[in-house]
């Protein structure tokens, strides 16, 4: 902390014709300023990365496989579950939905089918099954027809 009474000390030197010592005094409070401006510097740097790490913690989503960065109505991504679990980096994936991969672990992703696309999938192929069998086709005569309802998201 810079003790303020020191200035008057220096002004009282410098009144008392002690020039020398006044400025040995200067020297001090100036030496000390510095170190104060530096620390100060440090603790808004230090203050910035915990600003940032909060921010991460708020928009940065993990979808069960891929992180994902939201900023505003953007969604950035995805990122390596690997590297950001390890080392807290967010390295974002190379190549195409199907297909991902990490340029920094290497490591690869493969996508899974969407749950809707593999939901209406198999419902057509049952469906497809279901008319080739005539003891089912019979049945649905007398029933009414099945309705499919797929997955909402």
């Amino acid at each position: 902390m810079l003790n303020y009474y020191r200035f008057k000390t220096v002004s009282d030197l410098f009144m008392q014709s002690k020039p020398e010592e006044a400025r040995l005094e200067l020297a001090e409070l100036q030496r000390r300023y510095v170190d104060i401006c530096n620390e100060n510097t440090s603790l808004k740097t230090q203050i910035q990365e915990y600003e940032d790490i909060l921010y991460l913690s708020r928009n940065l989503i993990l979808d069960g496989k891929y992180y994902w960065l939201i900023t505003g109505s953007i969604k950035q991504g995805p990122f390596c579950p690997h590297c950001y679990d390890q080392d807290g980096l967010l390295i974002r994936l190379a190549g195409e939905s199907g297909e991902r991969f990490c340029t920094v672990c290497r490591t690869s992703y493969t996508d899974p089918v969407p749950m809707r696309e593999l939901a209406m999938a198999i419902a057509q192929e049952f469906y497809a099954q279901d008319l080739a069998d005539p003891a089912i086709e019979i049945r649905e005569q007398s029933r009414g027809k099945a309705k499919i309802i797929p997955f909402a998201r």
